[in-house]
């Protein structure tokens, strides 16, 4: 755990990074973990290989029954990590949850429930391509907020929602990386640390909390950090076209502001977010079905030129109702002929 708090790259919320630095830093003074044990993760399984695989957890995911089928809410809470080492579910379990729910017959569409800070990059930019390359369609929904790591993936959705224009946030678009440097507090406790690295082995582990970093360490990592907010910068436009150019700086921001710069779309609970990502599926559908029926396509426009609306406009119980004229019609036109 203190290795990976300590050694990986971080697209998080700046605050909750300091809260849980100051907290590790405390602990770590007083002789205790960096992090207390917090439990295991709620409800995992094993499976039987004779009956299939399929991913740790997904069984245990809600799936609301819906018009176009289940949609399936998959969970990002609290800080994300690749394995879930942050007493959470990791962004490849969440990964293979979006794999298993396009592959699962029953599941038409899903909600990705975040309340997040962001985390860890590693992991983060694969979940966020599962979510963009979904078949069926992918909404987010933002409970408290969405930040960092968190909105990579949510910007891979088909819209977010957001619960509250005021209390909800999303943003911190950005990249950091922690370092400590715990020589001085080993030097007053009577401790001399000393690396020795082999010959050729002058570049191992030149990032580690024993050493101060270097102005050469200093400049190769932000620089990697630089490629990394650059592809964080790239899919966020890719997922969100005409996103402001100014919500690159780390910055959070509340709902309202983030709607107008288009890091957000809409308002409403999470069951808000279900009945819109049951609509895009059902309107996937139809499109699919509309493809695939050159009658249904004029049947589409007859219905967009009837109500006076677009086609994809055209409720479900309106086109029940010219679909109900049209065969009274015809049966009537059997019984004359």
């Amino acid at each position: 755990m203190l290795n990976t708090l300590l050694n990986s790259r971080w697209a998080l919320e700046p605050t909750y990074h300091d809260r849980m630095a100051m907290v590790v830093l405390h602990r770590l003074t007083t002789g205790k973990d960096p992090l207390p044990a917090m439990g295991e993760k709620a409800k995992p399984y094993l499976v039987n290989p004779q009956s299939g695989l399929s991913p740790v957890g997904y069984k245990y995911l809600e799936k609301v029954p819906t018009r176009s089928g289940h949609v399936a809410i998959l969970p990002i809470m609290g800080a994300m990590s690749r394995y879930g080492d942050m007493c959470s579910w990791g962004s490849e379990d969440m990964a293979n949850w979006v794999r298993e729910a396009n592959a699962d017959p029953m599941v038409s569409a899903i909600v990705l429930e975040i309340n997040s800070p962001g985390g860890e990059v590693d992991g983060t930019e694969a979940l966020g391509q599962m979510v963009k390359a979904s078949n069926k369609p992918v909404v987010a929904w933002v409970g408290g907020m969405a930040a960092s790591a968190a909105y990579w993936v949510a910007s891979q959705a088909k819209e977010i929602w957001m619960e509250s224009e005021s209390t909800s946030e999303v943003g911190s678009i950005g990249v950091l990386a922690v370092h400590v440097d715990s020589s001085k507090f080993y030097e007053n406790e009577g401790h001399k640390v000393t690396i020795v690295r082999s010959d050729g082995s002058e570049d191992k582990a030149l990032f580690n909390s024993v050493e101060p970093l270097s102005e050469g360490v200093m400049a190769t990592t932000k620089e990697a950090l630089n490629r990394i907010r650059g592809t964080f910068i790239e899919t966020v436009k890719s997922g969100r076209p005409g996103i402001a150019e100014d919500v690159f700086s780390g910055k959070m921001y509340d709902g309202k502001t983030a709607k107008k710069k288009k890091m957000a779309d809409r308002f409403g609970g999470l069951l808000d977010a279900v009945k819109r990502a049951d609509d895009l599926a059902r309107k996937q559908l139809s499109d699919q079905a509309r493809s695939q029926n050159p009658q249904s396509n004029m049947l589409s426009k007859t219905l967009s030129s009837f109500f006076g609306v677009k086609a994809e406009e055209v409720t479900e119980e309106q086109e029940k109702q010219v679909t109900a004229v049209v065969v009274s019609a015809e049966e009537h036109q059997k019984i004359k002929g």
